[in-house]
């Protein structure tokens, strides 16, 4: 046959559908044959876990009390320039909770420090 025939052309186009089709079936099959389930992942049973409060320090309490009291201070006035500003504090304020709750107080304690700096330089 010619690449010139419209019969060739027809059946040219209409095979890839049927193509595709078959693959996806294969690569469905295959997956489905070949999946063996992860038995070390922890469980998603909710009633089998116990969550425990997180205590941090007495410090890092503080400091986020007052890092909270200032930034609300800060949003008091927000203005549509100070979203970078509120990002930001709103980010390291984050970070110093983790880094507390890691048990890094030092390292929170001074993400705190630079917050209060930060939000009193922009005030």
């Amino acid at each position: 046959m010619s690449a010139s025939c419209p019969l060739y052309a027809q059946k040219r186009t209409s095979i890839w559908p049927e193509i595709f089709a078959v693959s996806a079936t294969l690569a469905i099959a295959v997956a489905a044959l070949t999946h063996q389930p992860i038995l070390d992942a922890p469980t998603t049973d909710r009633d089998t876990r116990i969550v425990e409060p997180v205590r941090a320090l007495p410090g890092c309490l503080e400091a986020d009390r007052a890092s909270v009291a200032q930034l609300a201070a800060f949003l008091e006035r927000n203005g549509p320039a100070d979203a970078p500003i509120l990002e930001r504090a709103i980010h390291t304020l984050n970070v110093a909770r983790r880094h507390c709750l890691c048990e890094w107080d030092g390292r929170g304690l001074e993400d705190y420090q630079w917050l209060s700096r930060w939000l009193s330089e922009h005030s």
